[in-house]
């Protein structure tokens, strides 16, 4: 995947493979690419070599992915990732209250990830191209109500179907290894 560099690649305060609020490892002019999502304009490139999708799951770093993941994660595995989805879309608009900057990687995991992989299979199973037209706009308006200053953003539509998916699994957050 493209992006542009918007992180020191070896600082000392953070091994993490997750971005917390306020990480030091980001550049001061890399905060406002990553809240505009100007950073992740180059994967327009992996979409034109068909490597992407405008809309789908989008990729998990490969530790995340090991350590995290569940045997019903694997579906969003088996798609081609896109720029956009209801996952990412979360993640964007809920993402850094919900990770904060102590532990990131844990409270991703534990928090933010078993939303954002219920919502991308929510996404999968109501997959077509009007759904598809309906997340590029939802994601040019989160953008849009970014650039003009907004913070808050409410739950997204699939949210109550993705909280059943997760209640069928227990409810239980996402650990280490993908154990309930």
């Amino acid at each position: 995947m493209y992006k542009l560099r918007t992180m020191h690649l070896n600082h000392r305060a953070s091994r993490s493979v997750i971005t917390a609020q306020h990480d030091p490892r980001v550049f001061a002019f890399g905060r406002p690419l990553r809240r505009l999502k100007i950073d992740e304009l180059p994967q327009l490139v992996n979409v034109l070599r068909g490597e992407m999708s405008l809309v789908g799951p989008r990729p998990q770093h490969p530790d995340i992915v090991r350590s995290y993941y569940a045997p019903e994660h694997g579906e969003t595995l088996r798609v081609r990732p896109g720029l956009a989805s209801p996952g990412s879309l979360y993640d964007s608009t809920h993402g850094e209250p919900l990770v904060g900057s102590a532990d990131s990687e844990r409270a991703y995991a534990e928090r933010l990830l078993p939303l954002v992989l219920a919502l991308d299979r929510v996404y999968l199973r109501r997959a077509s191209l009007w759904y598809d037209a309906t997340i590029v706009g939802r994601t040019l308006m989160v953008i849009a109500a970014s650039v003009l200053g907004r913070r808050t953003f409410p739950d997204p539509p699939e949210m109550a179907e993705a909280r059943a998916l997760l209640s069928r699994r227990g409810g239980s957050p996402v650990s280490p290894r993908g154990e309930v």
